[in-house]
């Protein structure tokens, strides 16, 4: 009765759904060097998808939903903090997901900026990509290029501002010899030929090889996006198992030539994901959080831009009703908000008309979430001259005149100065006494 109780509740037990793992995301430059946080941020789908987006500089694609925390986004986003933006061009970025990554310390010792909670399926995270290429494309205004593709969904496409792109991946995939060549004979007995998995994994292996050693400049030079798919350990490690040599093996190869791809970046914008094993039994979150509703070929913009939900306040205590928004911006409309600081750059923007184009929003040094304009002169050419108008006010709204203010009070007082000195000189010249030698020789008037 004993076992037979025992062996109910270990069915029951394996009967129960289990938890993916987080899928790590590496990004360089890395968000930590810059101060920020040495804490990993666990991001939602739909966090996650937004702030690869912010990185890619197509932020104008999507929104923020209920639920998403903004602050996360913020710690992860970029070095140069330009997420939510409604921008024109797209930011070079070089994106690489691997799938199969059993152990993700192991292939790779770095610190993780972010983790997927509950990680996407493979091909998921493959179609998010598709779709943010499609994005990019379409900013761009050119056609998404692909480079190499597998039956198993993996590929390398790129999108390069460069109408003519000279983007090419030099790597031979029928000559077996240089696969062994570059691994080594001992490496590459692990794996056959004729298996389409194991042709996937050498195939694979020799595109990154070719990234790293060719391709990755051709892209720093166009200042292009690439998008890196590489899914052969998946079929590896369901075939052979993730204890298997010939797994242990491939995943050594792929985290060796990755970490060569990633060097070869340089200081070039880089992320890469590890998305570990599929998990049948898996609890998913609905996938269109993560991969977005958006058909890119029916509208050029589905979805509003991402902007928060709700208008943030100012650090002013009256409310400002007069919020411009990224869609209905006006060049020709000067922005007068009231003072006080903002709480981030978007809202920054959004009231000051970016600071009316005659300055930046930057974050102060003193204050935590302190956004102010911080105006830049403008030059014109007059007559063969140049002539520069200084800015001032809350979004550099009006003329600056300290400077010459300045210039002119201080010559003013200079000139007072000057005059009142000399007229006290000249009365001090006529009130002195002859010397006694002069005064010696003249007679006196007797009366």
């Amino acid at each position: 009765m004993k076992a037979t109780f025992l062996s109910t509740l270990a069915a029951l037990i394996s009967l129960q759904p289990t938890w993916a793992e987080n899928a790590p995301f590496y990004t360089w430059p890395n968000v930590h060097s810059t101060g920020k946080t040495n804490k990993v941020e666990v991001l939602t789908h739909i966090e996650t998808r937004l702030s690869l987006a912010a990185r890619l500089g197509i932020s104008q694609f999507h929104s923020i939903g209920d639920g998403v925390n903004v602050y996360k986004l913020q710690m992860v986003s970029s070095s140069s903090h330009r997420s939510w933006l409604d921008k024109t061009d797209v930011d070079g970025t070089i994106v690489v997901t691997v799938g199969g990554v059993e152990s993700p310390d192991a292939f790779w010792t770095e610190t993780p900026t972010f983790e997927i909670e509950d990680s996407p399926p493979f091909t998921d995270v493959g179609t998010l990509l598709k779709k943010l290429e499609s994005q990019a494309g379409n900013v761009m205004g050119s056609e998404e290029k692909s480079l190499y593709n597998n039956a198993k969904g993996g590929f390398v496409d790129v999108v390069s501002p460069v109408r003519k792109s000279g983007i090419e991946i030099a790597a031979d995939y029928n000559e077996w010899s240089k696969f062994e060549s570059a691994v080594g004979k001992s490496d590459a007995s692990k794996f056959n030929k004729k298996k389409s998995g194991d042709i996937d994994f050498f195939e694979e292996y020799m595109v990154l090889k070719s990234l790293a050693e060719k391709t990755i400049e051709q892209v720093i030079a166009e200042k292009a996006t690439i998008f890196i798919h590489i899914g052969s350990l998946s079929t590896i490690a369901n075939k052979d198992g993730t204890s298997s040599q010939k797994y242990q093996t491939a995943s050594k190869l792929m985290a060796r030539i990755l970490n060569q791809a990633v060097k070869a970046t340089g200081e070039y914008p880089s992320v890469v994901g590890l998305i570990p094993l599929d998990s049948k039994t898996a609890k998913r979150s609905d996938n269109v959080d993560f991969i977005g509703n958006f058909d890119i070929k029916k509208s050029k913009r589905k979805e509003a831009p991402l902007v928060p939900s709700t208008p943030p306040k100012s650090a002013s205590n009256e409310e400002d009703t007069s919020v411009v928004t990224p869609l209905q911006k006006n060049a020709n409309k000067i922005a007068r908000p009231r003072p006080g600081c903002f709480e981030n750059r978007d809202v920054c923007e959004n009231r000051t008309n970016k600071c009316n184009g005659r300055g930046n929003c930057i974050k102060s040094t003193t204050q935590s979430n302190c956004w102010s304009c911080v105006c830049t002169p403008t030059v014109v050419k007059v007559g063969g001259a140049n002539k520069t108008t200084y800015w001032g006010g809350n979004a550099c709204q009006k003329k600056d005149v300290s400077v010459p203010f300045v210039l002119f009070v201080t010559f003013t007082i200079g000139m007072l100065l000057a005059i009142g000195w000399t007229i006290n000189k000249m009365i001090d010249m006529g009130a002195e006494e002859l010397p006694g030698e002069l005064s010696a020789g003249v007679a006196l008037v007797r009366k």
